[in-house]
């Protein structure tokens, strides 16, 4: 005798909306912390010396709240983000989004990738001139 058991669709599917839910709003919470707070802090902390990491010298050209989160943003977009996000940005990201700006942030947190690079990127979309060090 084989026993039917019935799946209640409706509350697996409310169920993973809410988990997806709750987990969009800790990755954006996440990524205002980071480009608010943790990344400003350690740029103020490092001042515009160069700290050396794996041999090679990291300087940071940014060091403001709003600068922060436009290269992730630009970066995650591949472009302006507001030619991609509806503003304002971090109440209009998506889950994705959300997931790849705290995953960028965390890696520029451990000079995991060159936020020179990734400035100038961002500059490059917006058709603004990069800065030059001479």
């Amino acid at each position: 005798m084989t026993a039917i058991t019935r799946n209640n669709d409706s509350s697996a599917i409310t169920n993973s909306a809410n988990t997806e839910s709750s987990e969009r709003t800790m990755a954006i919470e996440s990524y205002l912390e980071y480009t608010k707070t943790i990344l400003p802090t350690m740029a103020k902390s490092l001042g515009r010396q160069s700290i050396k990491s794996a041999n090679q010298l990291v300087t940071w050209p940014i060091h403001n709240d709003h600068c922060f989160q436009r290269v992730v943003l630009d970066t995650i977009c591949q472009a302006p983000w507001y030619d991609v996000i509806p503003s304002p940005a971090y109440k209009n990201l998506s889950l994705e989004q959300a997931r790849a700006a705290k995953a960028l942030c965390e890696k520029i947190a451990n000079n995991q990738v060159c936020l020179t690079t990734l400035n100038n990127k961002s500059k490059a979309w917006r058709n603004k001139q990069a800065k030059f060090d001479f």
